[in-house]
Parts: C-alpha cells; structure tokens; sequence
C-alpha cells in the first residue's frame, strides 16, 4: 500500500511528499524489498543518489537492486560504479539498457566491439532501442553505409503532422495560450534536470498536471495521432516489429530561451518519442529548429543519411523512432520556445 502510495505521490508531482511517506514506511520496515525499492527510484529521481544506493544495499546480491543501482549510476554517469553490477544484471537482463549503456562507452572506438555487443543484446530483444541506436553508429563507423541508414530509416518512420482544430477553444492560438499558461505555472519545472539532455532550459517532473485542463486535452488529441501512426506502420523493421500492444505514454514540457538548448541525444528505452509546439519566436525560419539524426561529437563520422530540420512551428508534431538521435539549436533570442515532449513505451 505504502509504495502504491508513493508512486501516486511522484505522478500527482509531489515528490517531496511521497519520499516523507517511503522514508516512514521504510523506517517501520526495512527489511521490505519492494519498499525499498520505491524509495531507492525516488531518491535517485531527487539527485540523492548515495542515499538511493543506501537504502538498496543490503540486496546488492540480487538482481533486482543491482539493476536499480546500474540504472541509477549510468543515468548520473558515474560508469566506473555502474561496472561493478554489470555481471548481475546481465544474467537476468541481457539486453537492459543501462547495461549496455555501461559497457558500450568502453568501445565507442571500436565499431566492431560494439556491434558484436549490440547484436548481443538484438539476440535477447529485436527491438531494443538503444542497441538499434549503438549499431547504426558502429555501423556508420565501420563504413556500411547502406545498412545503417536502412537501420535508422528516417525517411521512412519520421513523421511531421499538424493537429486538427482543437474543441472548446475559438482557434488553435487560444489552445496554445492556455496550455501555455499551465505549463509556466507548473511547480515541478525545474532548470536542467540532472542526467537528462536540456541546457540552459526549464523541464516539468510531471506534466500535465490533474487541473490542466487545457494540457490534459491536448495530451488526447496528441494520443489519437499516435494511434493514427502506428495503424500506419507496415514492413519488416524491427520498429514495426516492437510496435506494443499495450502501450504507456509520458510527456514533459520544456521552455527554452536565448542559449537554450537540448544536446544530441536519443531515448534508450522507449519505443516512439514526439515533440509538440506550443510557442516559439517569430522568424522565417522560425529560430530553435530541432534536427532528427545527428550523430554525438564521439561517434567520430558523419550521420551517412542527411539529417532533417524540422522549424518549431506551434501546432506542428514530431513523430519519430526512440533509437533516433536528436537535438535542438539554441533561439538566441529572447522569446519563448514551448514545448511538449513525449515518450511512448510497452506497458508495464
């Protein structure tokens, strides 16, 4: 009940809240895994990560813990720590994305080292993201251009679509102002959470809220134009392949300004990421682009397919693969850019 609790307490966004409820809970009873647990997860979501550690320790032994506390590690990049589990939780979990997170910046420059880890990991799971992302860069680095761009298929899967008309407001610039408003008044936007890819920006813990009324509608009508892409989908990619069948869906905002910005990255264990734009400064083009298929600095070559810009134009969604690189280009100006971002995974 107690951990029940807390996860209705993170997800309500009072996070402060529900580690006073585990912390108590626990203190009664420190010998219950799952409690222990729950609070280790919320801890580490607070930055505390020695004492996420801690509260996990006396099941270090177990696979469960080990895999919290790899997850933990390798979100904060302390990798030489996260090593120390990697053996536990590959015997139970060979294609964890935290463990190939883990292992793979050992072989960043070695292509083949790191396509052997990848298929690996393929072997156990067709459709784990971040070793589809691992292998189209080695295979990139390894000069097998065609099977990479095959691999990433942005000309294929990346969607760019307009929402309808919105229902209950006079026009799409009513909608946009309201759940604007909702989104600067979100008490969980926090500058640069730690272990995630903003810089110099704001980025919601929840969102959207019980009482955005304006969010939670057009969190709906971003969900129906998910469900229209999925039906869309056909082939043999191992995309179309991890399709759910029951799917999980979380959002966040993002608030940029001036030097504000996200650096490439990718989502490791989602199935399908999108971005929403709610508010961006005037321009032609409009500043703030969001680019789809950058490689990181590492990767040490060129992506070998040409990377798409995409203007933040509000009213405009962005649908696209997980395993996807991406990034965005500072505004330099003073204007808001307002987005919403989302990760849609299996269930459960």
């Amino acid at each position: 009940m107690q951990v029940l609790l807390g996860r209705a307490l993170v997800d309500a966004g009072r996070v402060e809240q529900a580690l006073a409820q585990l912390r108590a809970a626990h203190r009664n009873f420190p010998e219950h895994a799952p409690l222990a647990a729950a609070l280790a997860k919320v801890l580490g979501g607070s930055g505390e990560i020695d004492a996420a550690l801690a509260t996990i320790a006396p099941w270090r032994e177990e696979p469960w813990a080990a895999r919290v506390a790899l997850t933990l590690l390798t979100h904060h990049r302390r990798f030489d720590e996260a090593a120390q589990h990697e053996d536990l939780v590959a015997a139970a979990h060979p294609a964890d994305a935290a463990l190939l997170e883990s292992r793979a910046r050992r072989f960043r420059a070695e292509p083949e080292a790191m396509l052997r880890l990848c298929e690996a990991a393929l072997a156990h799971d067709p459709g784990a993201t971040h070793a589809l992302y691992y292998k189209a860069i080695a295979l990139a680095q390894l000069g097998r251009t065609r099977e990479a761009v095959e691999l990433m298929a942005i000309d294929r899967f990346v969607a760019i679509v307009r929402l309808p008309s919105p229902v209950g407001f006079a026009d799409m610039a009513a909608r946009h102002a309201a759940v604007r408003a909702e989104i600067l008044a979100n008490p969980t936007l926090r500058r640069d959470i730690a272990g995630h890819a903003t810089r110099n920006g704001l980025r919601t813990g929840k969102f959207p809220l019980s009482g955005d009324a304006a969010s939670i509608a057009l969190v709906r009508a971003i969900e129906h134009a998910i469900a229209r892409y999925a039906d869309g989908l056909r082939g043999d990619h191992p995309f179309v392949a991890a399709r759910p069948a029951r799917a999980s869906f979380t959002a966040w905002a993002l608030v940029f300004r001036e030097a504000g910005h996200q650096v490439p990255h990718h989502h490791p264990e989602p199935w399908m990421t999108g971005v929403y734009y709610v508010a961006a400064p005037e321009g032609r083009p409009r500043p703030g682009a969001l680019r789809i298929g950058v490689f990181p600095d590492w990767a040490g070559v060129a992506p070998p397919w040409p990377v798409q810009t995409v203007e933040p134009e509000p009213g405009t969604l962005v649908l696209f693969p997980s395993f996807v690189p991406h990034d965005t280009v500072p505004t330099g100006t003073a204007g808001e850019r307002i987005s919403i971002a989302f990760d849609v995974a299996a269930a459960g």
